[in-house]
């Protein structure tokens, strides 16, 4: 009786089969893994272009721009505004500071000389429940390369980030800043942070490089944060706010006497 059905296949070809079929498998992940990069690498690349490097932090303010004046407990403080950059970031700050949004609020976070992060009602620098999900608080990342973290920059903080596979995979996350803000002093520019900003030659890099060195800033917060505003008056209080005092509480970070901004004045230099 002879039994009909496919025929066994020898161990060669079922070795040959397998070994295809791993090179196969191979060759996608191989080319998801690139594809992933690739498309990481050219949006990292499409925000930080040397070439389209430009200070304008740097540059002298000029009668009519746009400017914020935020009245705190340790003084005064005047800083340039950029709606022309980073016009989503100043809109909202804007809005909230002449709505009253920022009085009475709170610096809660103070990272010794280097920067303080302010504007929440809360000591502590929650949001108010329920407030994470609003307009306020849901404002796309602008990053740019004519702002940089320098010492004086006026940022806006993270709120958090929309993520999914199919964004991660093609580079389009969306990133969210909200009411909160920054204002960076400096790190210490030592020998060995020097070097390593100036590592790559590029003039654009080695513009930048510069302006870190000389005015000093937060380098490492570089296309990582908006960037929307510049002091320009109030330098001592700036200090005086980083330099304050701390809890000495393990991870409380807020300054020993609450500092307080009173309010936030929107205008234009005169």
């Amino acid at each position: 009786m002879r039994l009909t059905g496919p025929k066994p296949q020898a161990p060669g070809k079922k070795r040959l089969i397998r070994t295809l079929t791993l090179c196969m498998v191979f060759t996608l992940l191989s080319s998801l893994a690139f594809s992933f990069w690739f498309m990481m690498t050219k949006r990292y690349q499409g925000v930080i272009n040397y070439e389209d490097i430009e200070l304008i932090q740097l540059e002298e303010p000029q009668k009519g721009d746009k400017t914020a004046v935020m009245h705190t407990t340790a003084g005064d403080m005047t800083f340039k505004l950029y709606p022309e950059v980073t016009p989503k970031a100043v809109e909202n700050f804007c809005n909230l500071a002449e709505s009253g949004y920022y009085d009475g609020t709170y610096v809660f976070r103070v990272e010794k000389d280097v920067f303080f992060s302010g504007g929440s009602a809360d000591a502590e620098g929650n949001l108010p429940q329920g407030k994470a999900g609003t307009a306020q608080e849901r404002v796309k990342q602008e990053l740019s390369p004519k702002l940089w973290p320098l010492r004086g920059a006026l940022c806006s903080l993270t709120t958090g980030t929309e993520k999914s596979f199919w964004k991660a995979l093609t580079g389009r996350q969306d990133t969210y800043c909200g009411s909160r803000f920054l204002v960076a002093n400096s790190i210490e520019m030592t020998q060995e942070i020097q070097d390593g900003l100036r590592e790559d030659e590029s003039d654009g890099a080695q513009l930048m490089a510069d302006a870190f060195i000389e005015h000093g800033g937060i380098p490492n917060y570089s296309q990582q944060i908006t960037v929307f505003g510049q002091l320009i008056e109030g330098w001592e209080v700036l200090d005086a706010i980083t330099g304050a005092e701390l809890t000495g509480t393990p991870d409380d970070m807020r300054p020993k006497e609450d500092i307080i901004i009173t309010s936030v004045e929107i205008g234009t230099l005169e």
